[in-house]
C-alpha cells in the first residue's frame, strides 16, 4: 500500500470485537513511536462499539459459555508474536476475570468476554494521545465503503453519514446469510402446516422460545452450537439443572413445563466431546515427534499431491502410539484402539443398531474421563490438537489433492479433531446427558436425513437404523456458512454488484484442480480483488469472511502461540498508519 499524497489523515475500523479491538490496541501502541506523525483520527464502526462486538457483547446472557478457559485468551501479542511494536500490556482475560473469581482453567462466560474486551478498548482509549490518535466511536453499520483503489474511501453507515478515510479496515467476523435451497425448502414447509424453522444463526440471534410448547423438534448439528441451543433453550423454558449425584451426568433437570423432546443428529454423528477439566494444571501443548514442522514441510512440497489416508493418517496414528506408549499406555496404543476412539461409529459415519444408547454411552465416557481427568484421555486431547496444526498447515501450503480435501479432511477428519479439541465446557455436557436421563433430548445419531411429509404435515426424521420421528420443529444448530455469493451484510452486497470483491479459489498439488470456496479472495492477505482483478489497496480484510487466505480466523488469541489474530492486527494497524501519513512507508 503506497501512502497518499494528500492524506485525509483519517482512517476506518470497521468491526468492534476481538479482531477490531486488536487493531485498535496496535495503533494506540504504535502511536507513541518516535517515527510516529501525528495526529491521525481513527472511525470505530459497530452498532455494538465499547460492548465487545455483536457476539460478544457484555450485555448478553451468561448462560452462553466460552469454550476454551479463561487463560487460553489475550488481547496483547507477547515474544512468540515478534511484535514490531512493544506491547506496554499483559493482562490476559484470566487476569482481568481474578476480581470476579474465576481462575485461570475456568471457562467464563461470553458476556466476560465481552467486559475484557471493553476493557481493552477502553484502556488503549486511555492510553492514547488525543494529539497523535484520536478515537471516535460510530454505534452503526457501514452499508458501503467505495473510493478507488488506491485513493480516498468514503465509509457510509446507515444513519446517513459518510465518513472520509485514507483506508479502511474490516473485521467483520461471522456473518449472516441467506438461506441456502435446503434450508428454504424447510422454512417453506415451517410455513406451509404451521412448524417452526430455526436457520443456522450466532445464537443470540435465535428465538428459542419459538420451540417452547412443540411436542418434538429435530436439530441438526451436534457441535458447538447444539450446546448453545442447550443452555438458552433451558433457560426460556424457566428449566433448572441441580446436583444429583446419583444419576450419570451427576444432575437432575426440573423442566419449566414448555420443552419439546430434542431429536439431535448429523452426518457424522460425531458428538463434541467436553473440554478436560484441569484444576490449577495447564500442561503444556505437546510437541509432535513423528509428524513435525520439519515432516509437515517435506511432505507438502510432493509433486503429486499427498493423500491424506495414504500418506499422512499413518503418521498421525504413530504420533498417538509413540505418545501413549511412552506415558505407559500401552493399551491404547493400537492401530484399532485409536480408530475407535477417534471414530465411535466409523471412519465415514456408519451406522448402529441403537444409535441413542452408543452416542450417550459415548458421551457419558467422555464426561468421565474429562472430569478426573483421564490421563490417557487428556494425552490424546493434548495430541490431537497438535496434529490438527499439523494438518491444517498441510491444507493452507495446498499439499493435498483436491479429492483428499473432500474425501477425507472435509468429510470425517475435521469433526473427528472438532470432536476432541473445540467441545463444551465440561457443564455443559452434564446438561445434555441431564436432559437424555429426563427424556428431553433422543440421539439420532450418524447420517441422520431430514424429510418433509406433506400429507402428515410433519418434519421426518429418519436415523441411520431405519427409525423414523415425525417433528414439529427443526433447529439448524451451526453458525451460517462462509459463503460470499449469500452474505447479507449490505456492504458486501454493494461490493458484489460492483465486482469489486469476488470468491477465492483454492488450489490442490497433483491435479492442480481448484476449488471455489465462499471465502473472498485477497491480494497479500488482506485487500480484496475485484473481479476485473482491480486490487483495493485500501481496504484490509482480517478475520472469518477471509477464512481461506487468513485459516483458523475463528479461532481466539492463546498467549505464547503467536496467534494469528494478534499478528494480523499489527500489520493491518501498521498499513493503516502508513495511508493515513502517520508512518512512513518503511
Amino acid at each position: 500500500m503506497t501512502a497518499a499524497t494528500d492524506p485525509a489523515r483519517t482512517v476506518a475500523v470497521i468491526g468492534a470485537g476481538p479482531r477490531g479491538t486488536a487493531i485498535i490496541e496496535r495503533l494506540v501502541a504504535a502511536s507513541h513511536r518516535e517515527d510516529w506523525h501525528g495526529g491521525l483520527t481513527v472511525h470505530l464502526i459497530d452498532p455494538y462499539v465499547g460492548r465487545g462486538g455483536a457476539v460478544w457483547r457484555h450485555d448478553q446472557p451468561d448462560v452462553l459459555l466460552m469454550n476454551t478457559t479463561t487463560c487460553q485468551t489475550t488481547m496483547y501479542p507477547d515474544a512468540s508474536c515478534h511484535p514490531l511494536v512493544p506491547a506496554p500490556r499483559t493482562e490476559t482475560l484470566a487476569d482481568h476475570l481474578a476480581a470476579e473469581g474465576l481462575g485461570p482453567s475456568d471457562f467464563a462466560s461470553r458476556a466476560a468476554h465481552g467486559r475484557y474486551l471493553a476493557h481493552v478498548l477502553a484502556t488503549a482509549e486511555a492510553d492514547a494521545d488525543p494529539a497523535r490518535l484520536r478515537i471516535v466511536h460510530h454505534a452503526a453499520v457501514a452499508v458501503d465503503v467505495t473510493g478507488p483503489a488506491d485513493g480516498i474511501q468514503r465509509v457510509r453507515l446507515d444513519d446517513g453519514r459518510v465518513l472520509r478515510a485514507d483506508a479502511v479496515a474490516l473485521a467483520l467476523g461471522h456473518l449472516p446469510t441467506a438461506l441456502g435451497p435446503r434450508s428454504q425448502q424447510l422454512a417453506d414447509a415451517a410455513e406451509r402446516h404451521g412448524l417452526v424453522h430455526l436457520a443456522p444463526a450466532n445464537p443470540l440471534d435465535v428465538d428459542y422460545a419459538a420451540l417452547l410448547g412443540r411436542e418434538t423438534v429435530a436439530v441438526q448439528g451436534m457441535g458447538l452450537n447444539f450446546y448453545d441451543a442447550v443452555g438458552m433453550l433451558t433457560a426460556v423454558a424457566g428449566g433448572r439443572f441441580v446436583r444429583d449425584d446419583t444419576t450419570p451426568s451427576g444432575l437432575r433437570y426440573l423442566p419449566g413445563g414448555q420443552e419439546p423432546v430434542l431429536i439431535v443428529g448429523s452426518r457424522s454423528g460425531m458428538v463434541y466431546r467436553p473440554k478436560p477439566d484441569l484444576g490449577a494444571e495447564v500442561p503444556a501443548p505437546y510437541t509432535p515427534q513423528i509428524l513435525t514442522g520439519e515432516r509437515v514441510l517435506e511432505i507438502a512440497v510432493r509433486s503429486a499431491g499427498v493423500d491424506h489416508e495414504r500418506d499422512v493418517m499413518p503418521l498421525m496414528l504413530a504420533e498417538l502410539r509413540r505418545a501413549l506408549d511412552e506415558a505407559g499406555h500401552s493399551e491404547l496404543a493400537t492401530d484399532d484402539a485409536l480408530l475407535h476412539l477417534l471414530f465411535p461409529f466409523g471412519r465415514r459415519g456408519g451406522g448402529s443398531a441403537d444409535p441413542h444408547r452408543h452416542t450417550r454411552d459415548v458421551l457419558r465416557r467422555a464426561l468421565d474421563d474429562a472430569t478426573r481427568p483421564d490421563p490417557a484421555w487428556l494425552l490424546v486431547y493434548r495430541v490431537l490438537i497438535a496434529l490438527r496444526v499439523q494438518v491444517n498447515r498441510l491444507v493452507d501450503l495446498g499439499a493435498y489433492t483436491t479429492e483428499s480435501v473432500r474425501g477425507d479432511i472435509d468429510k470425517h477428519l475435521r469433526n473427528a479433531f472438532a470432536s476432541w479439541a473445540s467441545g463444551p465446557p465440561v457443564l455443559r455436557a452434564r446438561q445434555v446427558l441431564a436432559l437424555e436421563e429426563a427424556g428431553l433430548v433422543r440421539f439420532a445419531g450418524p447420517r441422520m436425513h431430514l424429510d418433509i411429509d406433506d400429507e402428515a404435515g410433519r418434519f421426518v426424521v429418519r436415523s441411520a437404523d431405519g427409525e423414523t420421528t415425525l417433528c414439529d420443529g427443526v433447529l439448524e444448530a451451526h453458525l451460517p456458512p462462509v459463503d460470499l455469493p449469500a452474505y447479507r451484510s449490505p456492504l458486501l452486497g454493494a461490493w458484489r454488484e460492483r465486482g469489486e470483491v469476488q470468491k477465492d479459489s483454492w488450489a490442490s498439488r497433483g491435479s492442480r484442480r481448484r476449488m471455489l470456496t465462499g471465502s473472498i479472495a485477497v491480494d497479500g492477505l488482506y485487500a480484496p480483488v475485484g473481479l476485473d482483478d482491480t486490487v483495493y489497496e485500501r481496504r484490509l480484510l482480517v478475520g472469518v469472511p477471509v477464512s481461506t487466505a487468513q485459516p483458523g480466523s475463528a479461532i481466539s488469541a492463546e498467549p505464547g502461540t503467536s496467534a494469528q489474530l494478534l499478528r494480523h492486527a499489527e500489520v493491518v494497524a501498521l498499513r493503516l498508519a502508513r495511508a493515513g501519513g502517520a508512518l512512513g512507508t518503511d
